[in-house]
This record gives C-alpha cells, structure tokens and sequence, in this order.
C-alpha cells in the first residue's frame, strides 16, 4: 500500500482545503481579484496533485460523497454572481472578437464547482483517519484527475488567462462591484477603434 500520509499527500490535502476555503469565501470578494487569486490556488493544484502516488486499488466501488446537490447549487450559484458581474461588463455581445464566445460558453462557474466538489469530497473523506478511507480518497481523486478534472481545471485557467489577459481591462470592468445593478457600462471591451477594418470587395 502507498505512503498515505507522505509529504506530497498531504501537501495535496492542504492545497485542497485551501481552495475549497477560498471558494467559500468567495461571493466577497471582487471579480478580478477572485480570477488572480484562482489562477494561483488551481496552478498549485495541478503541482501538488500531479505529484501524488495513485494507490494501486480503491477498496469501494463508490467511495462516500460530501457534497450534497443542495451545497453544489449554493457555491456554483455565488461563483456566477461574481461572475456575471465581470463578464456582463460592456455585454460582449454587440461585436464579438475572437476567443468571445469560447468565454461565454464556458461555465466557469460550474467547472470552479465541479473541482470543488472533487477536492472537498476527497480531503473529507481522507479526513475521516481510517486507512480504507484515506486510500479511496486519494485513489478517487487521482483516478478522476487522469479522467476529468485535471483538465476541466487546465480548461478553467486558460479561461481566467482569457478574462485577465486576453482583453484589455477598462477601469469600469475593474470596479464593476463598485456599480452593481448598472445594466450596462458606458465604455465596453472593445471600442469602435479597435476594430479592425476589413476592405469591402
């Protein structure tokens, strides 16, 4: 059986934690804030999970779950608020310049869930202290990893990358939670100059 409390398992479980912390916390705090400061908690996810040992077997077919649908639907509800305060800035939808849609229809908010619910699921059951529990946390986390999550989390940072850098930010979108309720911004991500022209046949 592997180490289950070696240094990189638990470096695992803290950065786990610490994300599932932060997600908690996350309907104050602001939207480009929460996007910087996720870029750093998933970079340290990918690190930390990649460097654990998959156990050689998962005693349960269908290791316990923790989070419960109710519990989903809270944080993915509070992540989209946040959200939707940035990416509603200047409604992206009059003139949509590359990579736009790949923005609107990824749900960031759902994958940022869905890796929460992983993360919360394993280190809670790793938590429970048995042997046959903290073997089927680790397992089942690494095995979803390899299968799912660990690119749902790439595909999320590529996104935050696209939401930070891609676009140049306005002071309006900066302190958009500044001006809640303002259905619409008066100066939008793209401006008519920066269009680019095209020559009419």
């Amino acid at each position: 059986m592997e180490d289950l409390k070696s240094l990189q398992v638990k470096e695992y479980i803290e950065a786990a934690r610490d994300y599932c912390g932060f997600i908690d916390e996350a309907a104050s705090i602001r939207p480009v804030e929460l996007f910087q400061s996720l870029q750093n908690h998933l970079a340290n996810i990918y690190a930390k999970t990649s460097m654990v040992k998959k156990p050689k077997y998962c005693f349960e077919d269908e290791p316990q779950k923790f989070v419960k649908e109710n519990e989903y639907a809270l944080i993915h509800d509070r992540l989209q608020g946040v959200i939707s305060k940035f990416n509603g800035a200047g409604s992206l939808g009059k003139k949509k310049q590359a990579g736009d849609m790949d923005i609107l229809s990824f749900s960031l908010a759902e994958s940022l869930t869905d890796i929460y619910q992983e993360l919360k699921d394993s280190y809670q059951l790793y938590d429970v202290g048995l042997t046959q529990a903290m073997n089927d946390a680790i397992w089942s986390s690494l095995d979803n990893f390899e299968k799912q999550w660990g690119l749902q989390l790439i595909e999320t940072l590529q996104s935050l990358h696209q939401l930070l850098y891609g676009h140049k930010l306005t002071s309006n979108q900066l302190q958009l939670d500044e001006n809640e309720g303002v259905d619409e911004m008066d100066e939008s991500w793209f401006s008519e100059e920066d269009d680019i022209p095209y020559d009419e046949e």
